[in-house]
């Protein structure tokens, strides 16, 4: 028996066929993008402690209200049945059902962003947005903003499985789920699967989001064209190249492409310190962008002696007083 919004609701012991379960999440679970191991391997040391809930709908259809991944694991290690605490129909409303699944959820472990789009997906369909805000963002760690709803909302209703799975791992974050959303449904799958087929960080995701829609708008080329074109193509096919170096290549592509004059501005820059003939113990960085005329120049030495050994170096080298800046003319 469990006691919900002031009235107790009666559960029997029941043994349900698994046939009778959906294998997908139904109108109240909220769980995505799970392991099964570690639910698997405490099943089979100390059993089934606590029994989902399960109700019977219309039809004698049986939906779960809780234990949709115990459900899952029990179906994985090749059982026919489980025990459940049925609900007889009727007995329990569906937004009730619902806030026992999200409660029961919220105190025994951490949503990821996909099962948080889930849950207020659910929570929209019963309970008007201004209650959302108001009670459930905050214990989903979300803030209390309704376009940060809505973008929830819209991971929920507009990206594929291959993206939430991504977002579900972590292999493309929030932000990065956030700024495919800005893409028409054609542009969206063709980058998300380059997230999937090369290493890209974080930082590096939302550089080419940013690069490629820039790109796109600037030359009327649409995305899925230019990731058809000859140099996008033979920067996959470099059997030298590893997939983190694949997409930092890209990315120096689709910038050079974007920022012509930055691009000329560092291949004029490595020109220059490359006639220095710099010792291999010293190298300059220049400054992010070339937004400012301070360089820097980093110097590796084990002791005192190597020091001056190398200060002795640079100081001989006579192009460093013709050293410039790369929009300056000259050496």
């Amino acid at each position: 028996m469990i006691q919900k919004l002031g009235h107790k609701i009666d559960l029997k012991p029941s043994r349900v066929s698994l046939d009778r379960l959906s294998p997908e999440p139904g109108p109240f679970a909220m769980s995505y993008g799970f392991e099964l191991a570690p639910l698997i391997n405490s099943l089979q040391n100390i059993g089934l402690v606590n029994n989902p809930i399960v109700t019977e709908g219309e039809g004698g259809a049986i939906h779960i209200v809780t234990g949709f991944r115990r459900i899952a694991a029990f179906r994985a290690m090749g059982k026919e049945s489980i025990g459940c605490r049925m609900c007889i129909q009727d007995a329990i409303a569906p937004p009730d059902a619902l806030l026992i699944n999200f409660f029961d959820n919220l105190t025994t472990r951490q949503f990821n962003p996909v099962e948080k789009a889930m849950a207020l997906t659910r929570l929209a369909r019963y309970f008007p947005r201004e209650e959302i805000l108001a009670r459930y963002m905050s214990l989903l760690d979300l803030p209390l903003h309704a376009s940060v709803l809505d973008t929830y909302l819209s991971f929920e209703r507009d990206l594929d499985e291959s993206m939430k799975q991504a977002l579900a791992r972590g292999t493309i974050s929030e932000s990065t789920a956030t700024a495919l959303l800005e893409l028409v449904p054609e542009e969206r799958k063709v980058v998300a699967s380059l997230f999937l087929k090369l290493t890209f960080n974080i930082n590096q995701q939302k550089q080419l989001i940013e690069l490629l829609y820039d790109n796109s708008r600037i030359s009327g080329t649409s995305i899925a064209e230019m990731l058809e074109a000859k140099p996008f193509r033979d920067i996959l096919a470099t059997p030298s190249m590893n997939r983190p170096q694949m997409a930092r290549t890209l990315l120096a592509l689709f910038r050079s492409r974007r920022f012509p004059r930055l691009n000329r501005a560092e291949e004029v820059f490595k020109k220059r310190v490359a006639k220095l003939q710099l010792p291999p113990e010293a190298r300059i960085q220049a400054p992010p962008y070339f937004e400012s005329e301070i360089y820097r120049m980093e110097i590796s030495f084990r002791n005192g002696k190597d020091l001056k050994g190398v200060i002795d170096h640079l100081a001989k080298i006579e192009r460093l007083r013709q050293f410039k800046n790369p929009w300056e003319e000259g050496a």
